[in-house]
């Protein structure tokens, strides 16, 4: 039997290696002023700690791919990936 593939070669495997930040949700969180400033027109203030912490990971070549909130722990688990080097 032979596999299929451009020019009999070997599709080449990429191996990732992954991540977690956990965060409390109190850190996700803005006032109800911000709330409604953040409606109003471009947000006037800085990230939230969680926004950071996805920014930083961002530049390192970090992907996101997948968050859920953990509600009896009152967190947020985020998972990222990028290529092995």
């Amino acid at each position: 039997m032979t596999q299929e593939g451009s020019a009999g070669t070997k599709a080449r495997l990429t191996k990732w290696e992954y991540e977690t930040l956990l965060i409390g949700n109190d850190k996700l969180t803005i006032s109800p002023a911000m709330a409604r400033a953040a409606a109003a027109g471009p947000r006037p203030w800085p990230a939230t700690h969680f926004e950071d912490a996805l920014n930083e990971l961002g530049r390192k070549g970090w992907e996101l791919v997948g968050i859920t909130n953990i509600a009896d722990s009152a967190q947020t688990l985020a998972v990222f990936k990028r290529p092995l080097a």
